[in-house]
């Protein structure tokens, strides 16, 4: 006797249904106004910005020649770095914009000293190049152009060789002065001195007892200088015919410090 073949009914046919999710409507429109707003910014970054902040450099001629040793940075806090040559100098600035005027303020325990206004004007955008200018009189200008970081320039020596003893970062404390500084000397040949409101980028080497170091300063010119030093019992001494400075071997540098007395 033949077993009656049915036809399964259309339900057992079917696929369940499965569930759709759509976007709530709030979740959308909050997504919409995060991109326009992304894309608000971009735009005026790259083509309306006329703020300060970021890096500079400064563009002039000298004997027929382009050069752009000084960099001046503008950061958030309304702290400022101006840089030349292994040299940065830190310190505040406050905007006017009412009257475009600039001031800008700084010190390095007497060693340099800015306290100075300047008329200002920024110009162009990201792709074809910001412009900033500086007018301390109206007799003179100084154009800045958008840059990259600035990097200390440092010009090594050939024959270094590390003196394990020198390595590492030593402290100057002066309590009576409040003259604070430390030396770090690294195993590549290059220094760096940090002190109230500065901070010094060099080469050096040391060898029989004598220390070398030099620092490119304004135009790009290479000062060095040279005198007796000593490690022992974890104290260095440096020793010239003016000063006698005894550091102590310490794990943290001095505080970069942004003094405007």
């Amino acid at each position: 006797m033949s077993e009656e073949n049915t036809l399964p009914v259309a339900d057992e046919l079917s696929a369940p249904e499965k569930s759709r999710r759509s976007i709530d409507k709030p979740v959308l429109t909050a997504l919409v106004i995060l991109l326009a707003t992304i894309c608000f910014f971009v735009v005026w970054k790259l083509f309306f910005d006329t703020g300060l902040k970021g890096d500079w450099r400064l563009q002039f001629k000298r004997d027929g020649k382009e050069y752009s040793y000084y960099g001046l940075t503008f950061k958030d806090g309304n702290v400022f770095d101006y840089s030349f040559g292994g040299v940065t100098y830190t310190g505040q600035y406050t905007l006017s914009p009412d009257d475009a005027t600039l001031h800008i303020s700084s010190s390095s325990y007497g060693k340099y000293n800015i306290h100075t206004d300047f008329k200002y004007s920024t110009s162009g955008n990201a792709f074809g190049g910001r412009k900033l200018v500086l007018a301390p009189s109206e007799e003179t200008e100084l154009s800045f152009v958008s840059s990259g970081k600035y990097e200390p320039v440092v010009q090594k020596y050939k024959d270094f060789k590390a003196d394990k003893n020198l390595l590492g970062t030593w402290l100057y404390k002066d309590e009576t002065q409040g003259y604070n500084y430390t030396f770090t000397f690294y195993d590549n040949g290059e220094y760096e001195y940090l002190c109230s409101g500065s901070r010094h980028v060099g080469a050096y080497q040391a060898e029989n007892g004598t220390f070398t170091y030099n620092l490119a300063v304004d135009g790009g010119v290479v000062n060095e200088e040279s005198f007796p030093y000593s490690v022992k019992d974890g104290k260095l001494t440096l020793s010239t015919d003016n000063f006698t400075d005894v550091l102590t071997k310490t794990d943290n540098k001095y505080s970069f410090e942004n003094k405007t007395n």
